[in-house]
This record gives structure tokens, sequence and C-alpha cells, in this order.
């Protein structure tokens, strides 16, 4: 967004438009990297600290952190894998409320347990 303001101060045209076209390109691949994590259809299997998620195109296993978060009706996963790590977003309105709160229960649980253990 700074950027994007700057590029009105610029005096040369052809410099707003490369600005702009960063922009739009660096807007782009945001939104593909928002829409990659934040799957349409899937299922979501749940063991004590064991959170397991299969996709049409993506499949993640691993262990839920204490990085994830809850932002308003969304759960922010972040999912420790083997040897990588990945953010996974899931609604409310996406799965029915039994699901969410036992999601929600699980990821409390994983926040929790890493803070209690230290």
């Amino acid at each position: 967004m700074l950027s994007l303001i700057l590029c009105l101060f610029l005096s040369s045209v052809l410099a707003m438009i490369f600005c702009l076209a960063m922009n739009v390109v660096a807007g782009f691949v945001v939104w593909q990297k928002v829409l990659a994590i934040h799957p349409n259809h899937g299922v979501i299997i749940l063991k004590s600290k064991l959170f397991r998620f299969e996709g049409e195109t993506l499949k993640i296993q691993g262990e839920i952190s204490k990085k994830s978060r809850f932002y308003g009706n969304s759960i922010w996963l972040h999912i420790k894998g083997f040897s990588n790590s990945h953010w996974l977003i899931i609604s409310a309105n996406g799965v029915n409320k039994q699901s969410y709160a036992r999601l929600k229960r699980a990821t409390l649980s994983a926040i929790n347990c890493v803070l209690e253990s230290k």
C-alpha cells in the first residue's frame, strides 16, 4: 500500500507504470497464497495432538503448533509437519458447529499444552 501511495509522487510516468505493475504482480501473488491456505473442500482428521487434512489438491499432516491463532470466525492453524510447516485457514461457516468446536478445542489444547510445559 505504501508503494502504491509513493507511486503517486513519482515524477516519471514510466516509473509510475512500473510501480503500479509491481503492485499488481505482488497483489496477485499474495492472493494465490491466500487461496492456497484456505481450501474450499477437504477432510480433517484429529487425533490427540496429530492433525491431518486431505483435500483435492492439498494434503497436510503434522502437529498443531503454538503459532495457531483465532481471528473472528476462523482458525489459522500452523501445522508442523515432519520436514516443513504449513498454514491452513478453517472458517466457522465452512464446517458444522460440532466439528468447529472440536477443532477449536484441539487448537486451544495444543497452544495451552506448549505454554504449560514452559
